[in-house]
């Protein structure tokens, strides 16, 4: 029997569900982590700030695209974050 696979990169599943209309999915969970490893002994901490917070804008830009496609609300719940920010202040 073939070995299970238990993770997938952003671009297999793409790939696997471009081909299908998907209306919606139940019971499907995506979570885990991002790493990132740099190497930062050469002192240029001060040079990547700039591009590091873009390359991150435009991966939270991906993964909010993505969230949107397989149909979970985060348009509303970006909303009522913002909204609850603004009661605290207030």
């Amino acid at each position: 029997m073939a070995e299970e696979k238990k993770s997938l990169k952003m671009k297999d599943i793409n790939e696997a569900l471009s081909d299908f209309l998907i209306q919606g999915l139940e019971g499907v969970e995506l979570e885990g982590d991002i790493e990132i490893e740099m190497d930062l002994s050469s002192g240029a901490q001060g040079l990547l700030a700039q591009p590091l917070g873009q390359e991150f804008t435009k991966l939270a830009e991906q993964l909010l695209s993505f969230s949107r496609a397989m149909g979970y609300p985060v348009d509303s719940m970006i909303q009522t974050a913002i909204a609850a920010d603004r009661s605290k202040v207030n």
